[in-house]
């Protein structure tokens, strides 16, 4: 029982998060409602904080060649590609995550969002701690940010902490 009672001692619970700044949190808002009829979207840009904190200081439009209709979105790969590499040179930033919209009443990841967001986690080319995905619900003109975190064994849905830009630099 000696070794049961020290062991719990050394546990430490870890909580998901997922933190963006208010003019991300804006931006993705105004896009949404910008794109009534078909989704939209873009990449998320910050950092992967450990153990599993993702900090969202910028984010991309879907770029001119996406392809958008009513329940799909596929972003401009090579379009998106650009802005990071222009933010990474200017603000340090990473590819931290997604973000699309959602314009029929699905609250929450679609069966495609769970098909992207396992085939970047476990893509070889990327060594993700933490990805963070954000659906964008639009009703009524009303948009609700949903944030999730996905890892090679878990999606989790979190809250969307919205924080002033200088919180996280």
């Amino acid at each position: 029982m000696r070794l049961c009672k020290n062991w719990y001692k050394s546990l430490e619970v870890v909580k998901p998060k997922l933190n963006i700044t208010r003019q991300v949190y804006e931006f993705i808002v105004r896009t949404t409602k910008d794109s009534p009829r078909v989704e939209t979207g873009g990449i998320l840009m910050g950092r992967d904080i450990k153990p599993l904190t993702v900090d969202v200081t910028h984010a991309s439009l879907p770029g001119p060649k996406a392809y958008h209709s009513s329940t799909k979105f596929l972003r401009d790969t090579e379009y998106c590609s650009k802005v990071l590499q222009e933010h990474y040179e200017k603000y340090g930033v990473d590819y931290v995550g997604e973000w699309h919209s959602h314009i029929v009443p699905l609250r929450g990841v679609s069966g495609g969002d769970i098909a992207t967001l396992t085939s970047i986690i476990y893509d070889p080319d990327y060594n993700f701690n933490a990805f963070a995905c954000i659906v964008a619900l639009l009703e009524n003109d009303k948009v609700e940010l949903i944030g999730y975190i996905a890892t090679k064994r878990y999606i989790y849905q979190v809250e969307i902490r919205v924080v002033d830009s200088d919180m996280l630099i």
